[in-house]
């Protein structure tokens, strides 16, 4: 195992899989292990949706770019934070497909051998609203998936 990819979204949630990782990292050796910090920028609504009160998204493109900014900070700061002593890229991806199918397509192509991710706990109607990245990840990815699961949090409390 050479290369790990592990996601986030900036959640608390997320955080725990950074530990995983690292965990894995040590077992393997960390100087033979590259660590890939990743993150899918969530989709903007599109620049023709008008909002109640004849607001409206007037340019989407730039949007993007300030989410990619922002996002990219906030992988400066994990970084700093979380994997000072770990050979560590991140990088931020701005979306053409699904969170999910990005995550897989990233792994796939980047010769990851292990998905690091926190699942966020949601169950009933919230999970079928906004199913699971975590799951569709799993379910598509053609390598292992490690998935950390969101009472890892709670039990870090």
């Amino acid at each position: 195992m050479k290369h790990i990819v592990v996601t986030t979204d900036f959640s608390p949630a997320a955080e725990p899989a950074f530990d995983y990782a690292k965990k894995q990292a040590r077992l393997i050796g960390k100087e033979q292990c590259k660590i890939t910090l990743l993150t899918v920028i969530d989709d903007v609504a599109p620049a023709n949706i008008t909002f109640e009160y004849g607001l409206a998204i007037a340019n989407k493109r730039g949007i993007v770019e300030k989410l990619e900014k922002q996002a990219t900070e906030k992988m400066k700061e994990l970084l700093r934070t979380h994997f000072s002593d770990y050979f560590v890229e991140s990088v931020v991806l701005k979306p053409q497909e699904p969170v999910y199918q990005e995550i897989v397509e990233f792994a796939k192509y980047h010769d990851a051998d292990l998905i690091v991710m926190s699942t966020h706990g949601r169950t009933g109607i919230k999970h079928f609203l906004l199913g699971s990245v975590a799951e569709r990840v799993i379910r598509q990815s053609s390598c292992p998936v490690m998935v950390v699961p969101v009472k890892s949090v709670t039990e870090q409390s």
